[in-house]
Order: structure tokens, then sequence, then C-alpha cells
């Protein structure tokens, strides 16, 4: 994926990641449309989705500037003609080929979300293309995405596939699709990392069946809070569909000590899990866990480099956020290569505002910007 030599210039790396990028987007806009296209407005299109994304723009202001290349309203024409289900598609082909050349055949530590981006306004065509959830940036309405990522050394953290989540889609759907993605990428997971909102009986049932370790926060303090860590045998209890369930599963209990030094917070904290097939102590557990949270540090990287926009199409914004989960993986893979050696605050670094900052300069130099304010009157 990342064949771009040795370390030579930035600049030569910004180019190749530029390439690769603008082929998977024309690959992606060429599969999902229900319409067919001229090369060059798919190229253009590319151009100006990239733009927006590096530029942290949306789609009408990233061409404004651009002095060469299709008129906006072509390129409006190409997003608005986009099939949801096909982006989907297209984009998992590509993360899974992706995948394989980095991972393929390895046992790796995997961890699933939902990611809700705040949506303002009606649905598009379907009622169940909005979901609603807690309040978050004026808004109870979101576009829900589901992603799964390797979490692998020194934090880097690699998009392996997504999807979209309609209303009403259970918590064991969402698992079962994303379980059968990555199986397609060629990887065995080693732990698969949750958060609470799938403590459910039939996701740990299942699991526990596939026969995969995974590591799930509890819901509540369910369990006796003790002067130390332990580990217990607790039952899981539900009854969902009228039908009571039960599940024995292993819990863990957690005692955290904080001083006050993070938001003031003094005191003995609990946290508790739940696990399967998982030998290490209740602190290793806790400690391991937290990688999982890199993956919030993750979509926050993800909207800085997403393209802003107001429309209602679930299938552009899917799009829009398909092209930032790319950007991130490839700057994801030149930190892999180029900056495995290099401390945080080297430098010589790359970090993701450097990448998009690249990938502008060969968009402005290939289509031209304008610069400037227009005369009054």
């Amino acid at each position: 994926m990342f064949d771009i030599g040795k370390k030579d210039a930035s600049i030569d790396k910004g180019q190749n990641s530029f390439s690769e990028v603008s082929s998977d987007l024309i690959t992606i806009l060429n599969s999902a449309s229900v319409k067919k296209y001229k090369q060059r407005l798919l190229t253009d299109a590319a151009a100006v989705t990239m733009k927006a994304a590096a530029a942290r723009s949306s789609i009408h202001g990233a061409r404004k500037r651009m002095k060469k290349g299709k008129s906006r309203r072509q390129i409006a024409r190409v997003l608005e003609s986009l099939d949801l289900k096909n982006v989907e598609g297209a984009t998992n082909l590509i993360l899974r080929e992706n995948a394989k050349k980095h991972f393929r055949g390895k046992t790796l530590s995997i961890a699933i979300d939902v990611h809700d981006i705040p949506y303002h306004g009606l649905f598009h065509e379907r009622k169940d293309e909005v979901n609603r959830s807690k309040p978050k940036e004026g808004t109870t309405h979101f576009h829900s995405i589901a992603t799964a990522y390797v979490i692998g050394k020194n934090g880097k953290r690699f998009t392996l596939a997504i999807l979209f989540v309609r209303k009403h889609t259970s918590m064991l759907s969402i698992v079962i699709d994303l379980l059968l993605l990555i199986r397609k990428c060629k990887i065995d997971i080693n732990i698969l990392l949750l958060d609470k909102g799938f403590y459910a009986i039939n996701v740990v049932k299942r699991l526990m069946r596939l026969g995969i370790s995974f590591i799930i926060p509890m819901r509540g303090k369910r369990l006796t809070k003790k002067k130390g860590s332990y580990q217990t045998l607790y039952r899981m209890k539900s009854t969902a569909d009228g039908k009571p369930k039960e599940q024995l599963v292993n819990a863990v209990s957690v005692i955290r000590y904080n001083k006050g030094r993070r938001f003031n917070h003094r005191g003995a904290m609990q946290l508790c899990f739940i696990t399967y097939k998982i030998r290490r102590n209740p602190r290793q557990i806790a400690e391991f866990y937290r990688k999982r949270f890199g993956i919030e540090s993750s979509y926050k990287l993800d909207k800085s480099i997403r393209s802003r926009t107001s429309t209602r199409n679930p299938a552009i914004r899917l799009f829009l956020f398909s092209a930032a989960v790319l950007l991130q993986n490839i700057w994801v893979g030149i930190k892999f290569i180029f900056c495995k050696h290099l401390s945080k605050t080297s430098k010589d670094m790359v970090t993701l505002h450097d990448f998009a900052d690249t990938i502008l300069y060969w968009i402005r130099k290939l289509y031209g910007e304008t610069i400037g304010f227009r005369k009054p009157g």
C-alpha cells in the first residue's frame, strides 16, 4: 500500500499519498454511482472531496477557489447519484485490500464502536436513516456509523471496515456484520474490545459460541465494591422479547485511586468488566482496555479532516466519512513506516495536519487556486 520508497522528501510521500487516495475515491465514485460518468469528472470530484477534507471546508467552498476542473453543479450531480449500500460496499472493499497488505494472516486486537455524527433536519428518503440518542452539539438526531479498528503497537490504529447503522439495528447484528468483514480481511482476532453499548446477553452468548476473547465494560456498578481488585463469576439476566435469559460470565472489578490530577476527581473509582478467555489479572485487563479509548481520538482526527456538509443524503455523508477514513489510514501507514522510531515531539514527526497540508499542496499545484477578494462594485 505504501510503496513510496525510502524516506526522501516529505513532498514525494505527499504526491504518492495524493495519487493513492484519489484512485480510491474514484473507484468508490465509479462503483457507487447509479449513473456512469466520464473519468475526468470523477477525477475532479475526487480532488474536490480531498481538498474539502484537508481544508476542513465544504465541497462548495473547496471548488469555489479552484481555477481548473468541472463546475460545482457537475460535481454535485456525481455525489447526488451515490447509492448508500454501494458506497459502503466499495469502501469496505478498498479497506479490505489495504488491510490484507499490512495484516494478512496476523492475529490482532480489534475494537468495534458506533460513531454518532450529529444531524439536524428531517430524513432524506427513509425514516430509519436517522437514529436518536443523548443530546450532543445541539441535537438528538444522528447518522450512525459502526467501525472496526486494528489496535496496534505504539498507538497505531487502522480502520478495517465501516457499516452504516440504521434505526433499530441491534448490537448483535452490528457485531456479526463487522466480524464477517474482519474475516474477509484474513485477520484473526486476539481480543475484541467493545464499549458498554454492546453489554447484552445475546452479544455475549454469540461471542462465546464463536470462541472470541473479549472485554466489555459493565453497565453501572453491578459488582460489590471492595478495597482491592478481584475477579468473580456473574450471572447476566435479561427478559428481552418476553423470554427470561441467563448467562454466567467472568466479571472483573478494578479499583483505581485518583489523586485529583485530572478533572479534580479524588478517591477510589471502580471499573467493572466482563471477560472471556482473558489470561490477565484485573489491573492488566483495565490497562489493556484503555487502548480502546484511542478510537475516540481517532474519531476526533476523522472529524478534523472530514468535509463539512449540510446535505440530508446519507450516501454523501458516508462517502465524506469514507474519504476521511482513507486519508487517516494512509497517514497512519506513513507514521508506521517512516516515523516509528521518532518521538511524538520530534520535528520530523508527520502530524495529521502536516499530511493534510501536503495533500492541499498537490491539489493547488494541479488545479490552481484563486487568492484575494473581489473588487467592490
